[in-house]
């Protein structure tokens, strides 16, 4: 399940401090076109592979994911002997 927050309560990173690493994607939703994932950066929203996609105030909210890290279980422990 996706937990949507309001777009008002995204921090966008500080992207001097940022310099060539790549700050994860977040899924961005706007209402005429839907969800993307990409990076809201300097008022604009970019897709995952950073291309342009939109202004940032078409966005209503947003949500972070998790990489697949957090909630991966070992099948192996589930196995019987």
């Amino acid at each position: 399940m996706i937990h949507w927050k309001q777009i008002n309560e995204y921090i966008e990173p500080n992207w001097e401090k940022v310099n060539s690493e790549k700050s994860p994607a977040t899924l961005f939703w706007r209402g005429a076109k839907g969800a993307v994932f990409g990076h809201i950066r300097d008022g604009e929203l970019f897709d995952y592979k950073w291309v342009y996609v939109c202004d940032s105030n078409k966005v209503t909210h947003f949500s972070e994911v998790n990489g697949p890290e957090s909630n991966v279980v070992e099948m192996s422990a589930f196995r019987p002997d």
